[in-house]
């Protein structure tokens, strides 16, 4: 009995042993500019305004605020966001100014990134983006500036605080996958007087800019894959190509509305692989039976198609999103001990709107739509009016909405439900991975 009891007791503390120490994976999913506004953009032209995304099956939700401090004044707070400030409270957890990465906003010291974390700790690393591959978000998590578009040596962003170019401190940070766009940072001379392909070569990438040169490389490669030249392409434009502009008026200033036209797939897009793609061959690479891995994965352009007033851009680029949300909730379901996560990083200037009314029944002027629209017709045959208001210029402005926060899979789940801080989801993704 005393042998019996010796043995059926080993069996336990091992496999509660193996249970505790099971290595642990979090794939962060940021849909830059994703405010409730975009979202609400795209079920309304893809599913008549019902739910139809996978983001809304996703049960364990909260809403984010997201602030920044001011450039000049630190101690004084600006209620709106963009992607380097939203990026570096993600990613360590401290506030800090517009245009800064992964430093304090103060004196520009370094703040530890997750990712740097997850390394030290022998996890494996990647990033995944639709932007340039220094843009704001990534770099974020690999990458310490004061000045987010010193991208290389060459820049002359790099000298106004003399930062390290991005792409460098990227390589070097040792990134097990790297993808997005930039194959223009290629031929970039290094400080040491190389290029930044041959940088990445000698750490060890295999470098590719083609699609079919990412599906050829076998899973668990270290790979820099750059697919455009900045960033990648857009998979749907507005009908024509166009966006939103200003409305047309007749002789007496009364408004002309445009047809209703649907969004068309963007042939410049032909070619490039899709983000859940990318996604999927970094998720089929940092597999690691030693030890958990932490990726982040970017849809970027939902931000910067609603920057230059293309509704259809911001749409097509949010379902490309919510396709990568959905396969790494099915890779968290399949391989266990792997949290998702999926917020954003600030709201953007999107509105949906109808055709302005006039209370007595006047005719809709010119000065009732100052700002650029567009009238798009939806999947369902429903005309979808499409507003940006915040600039007078052609680049709009972010606003300060919350943005909301989805996650699977999380044992400490809660701490991120309800009306939380941004700040607080560095926190939550540290206990989780580490404790």
């Amino acid at each position: 009995m005393s042998r019996l009891f010796t043995i059926i007791f080993t069996i336990f503390t091992t496999l509660t042993s193996f249970a505790v120490s099971a290595p642990k994976n979090i794939i962060l999913l940021i849909g830059d500019g994703m405010g409730y506004a975009e979202i609400a953009l795209t079920r309304a032209y893809e599913f008549n305004g019902d739910e139809g995304l996978f983001i809304d099956t996703m049960k364990n939700s909260g809403s984010v605020i997201v602030k920044q401090l001011m450039i000049d004044d630190p101690s004084k707070i600006e209620f709106t966001g963009e992607s380097a400030s939203g990026g570096t409270t993600i990613s360590t957890g401290n506030r800090t100014s517009s245009g800064r990465v992964a430093v304090r906003a103060e004196d520009g010291a370094h703040y530890k990134t997750i990712l740097e974390e997850a390394q030290e700790r022998g996890f494996k690393t990647g990033l995944v983006t639709t932007s340039i591959i220094t843009d704001a978000t990534p770099a974020s998590f690999a990458a310490h500036a004061q000045n987010r578009y010193c991208f290389t040596q060459s820049s002359s962003a790099c000298s106004t605080h003399n930062d390290i170019p991005i792409i460098e401190q990227m390589l070097d940070q040792n990134v097990d996958v790297m993808l997005g766009g930039g194959y223009n940072l290629l031929a970039a001379t290094v400080r040491e007087g190389s290029t930044v392909k041959k940088k990445a070569e000698n750490l060890g990438y295999t470098v590719v800019t083609d699609r079919k040169s990412l599906f050829d490389l076998n899973y668990g490669t270290k790979t820099l894959g750059v697919f455009s030249n900045g960033h990648m392409p857009v998979e749907w434009v507005g009908p024509g190509g166009k966006g939103a502009d200003f409305v047309k008026v007749d002789d007496n200033r009364v408004v002309i509305f445009p047809n209703a036209a649907a969004c068309e797939l963007n042939p410049d897009h032909k070619g490039t692989p899709r983000l859940e793609e990318m996604s999927k061959f970094a998720l089929e690479s940092l597999k690691n039976e030693g030890a958990g891995f932490f990726l982040m994965i970017e849809g970027a352009s939902i931000d910067k198609q609603a920057h230059i007033a293309k509704p259809c851009g911001t749409i097509g680029e949010m379902l490309a999103f919510d396709r990568s949300v959905k396969m790494a909730v099915e890779f968290a379901k399949e391989h266990g001990d792997t949290a998702v996560i999926v917020t954003a990083d600030h709201g953007q200037a999107t509105q949906v709107i109808y055709k302005p009314e006039t209370y007595d029944g006047s005719p809709i002027r010119r000065d009732l739509i100052p700002g650029l629209y567009q009238l798009l017709l939806t999947r369902g045959g429903h005309e979808l009016g499409v507003y940006y208001g915040t600039n007078n210029i052609n680049d709009q402005a972010h606003t300060g909405v919350n943005v909301p926060i989805h996650t699977y899979g999380m044992d400490n789940a809660y701490s991120l439900m309800g009306v939380i801080q941004q700040t607080k989801i560095y926190g939550a993704m540290k206990e989780f991975l580490f404790n």
